[in-house]
């Protein structure tokens, strides 16, 4: 056992004492008002959500959240109301060991509380080793195995102010800098998509001022690839490795001949956030613009909530 399992051995008393006494008609009526509030949230967030991105203009993310909140806040004050008024004209469950009984509602309302809390934790950008101490745990972890299935309808709810959190940030190219993620993941994959869109992108720019297009390079999109794949699976944003290996280390490990060598990094939500932030540098887009480079690889992967690894490989 770890301190996860402390902490929801705790909470799991602490819902479970407060009840003890309680009427078990009234812990009933709680736990199922709890149960409607919950699945009503899940599946008309978006309206209340529609409320408050049309009249507050708040981010897309951040009013799906907010409307997640107020929708099951709404049917909680809904169902109180009327189980106080349903309450009184209900016959009283009069046996022994009633109010004892009143514990078991208010210990599976507990468990749905804690299931939905260690998905969150286990599903977003979390401190690696408090994500790490929940996937240990022995109660934690099997909470969770139990409840993959709340898994989507939380990232539909929460992933998008998740993604509306992360912002660019790259590196001067050409230095030893390093940037600490605060987080490790090996749960991404390749995206086409983005890499075929960015290369778009690198060759308009190259076009619109006079400039040849650079041809694409799979052997560099891979060698963009795995370092997009490093960087995410140890934590670290950099155009070294931790063993020191730099681009020119890489390309040549992969058996690629060069004369000239660049290497872009960025780290953001979106291809376009990502290719602004390149234009918008001076070192990067003086990359992107050269006449040494004729051939690139951009290697993206998409860490979900994590957000977007970019690498652009330039050779001659």
């Amino acid at each position: 056992m770890n301190w996860v399992d402390l902490v929801i051995i705790g909470t799991l008393i602490l819902f479970t004492v407060e009840a003890i006494g309680q009427p078990l008609i009234l812990e009933l009526l709680d736990f199922g008002s709890f149960l409607i509030a919950f699945f009503i949230s899940f599946r008309y967030y978006n309206l209340t959500a529609k409320f408050f991105e049309t009249n507050f203009q708040t981010p897309h993310g951040l009013s799906l959240v907010l409307g997640f909140m107020a929708a099951w806040f709404l049917s909680e004050i809904i169902f109180y109301i009327l189980v106080r008024i349903v309450l009184p004209r209900m016959p009283r469950l009069k046996f022994r060991g009633a109010n004892i009984l009143s514990i078991f509602p208010a210990f599976l309302r507990s468990l749905i509380f804690i299931a939905l809390t260690l998905v969150l934790i286990a599903t977003f950008p979390i401190q690696p080793s408090i994500k790490k101490s929940v996937l240990d745990s022995k109660i934690g972890s099997v909470i969770l195995k139990n409840a993959y299935s709340l898994e989507q309808p939380v990232k539909n709810v929460f992933g998008g102010v998740s993604n509306d959190s992360l912002t660019f940030m790259t590196i001067k190219p050409k230095t030893n800098e390093k940037v600490n993620l605060g987080f490790q993941t090996s749960v991404f994959s390749a995206d086409e998509f983005a890499e075929k869109a960015m290369i778009d992108l690198v060759n308009k720019e190259r076009t619109s001022r006079g400039l040849k297009e650079l041809k694409f390079d799979a052997r560099l999109r891979d060698v963009g690839r795995g370092h997009s794949a490093d960087m995410f699976k140890r934590g670290y944003f950099s155009h070294y490795s931790p063993e020191g290996k730099t681009v020119a280390d890489r390309i040549t490990e992969a058996g690629i001949d060069f004369l000239v060598v660049g290497e872009n990094l960025a780290y953001a939500p979106s291809v376009e956030s990502a290719h602004k932030g390149l234009m918008n540098s001076e070192g990067h887009r003086a990359n992107i613009l050269s006449v040494d480079y004729g051939k690139i690889g951009i290697g993206v992967m998409d860490g979900g909530v994590y957000g977007k690894m970019f690498t652009q490989v330039f050779t001659n």
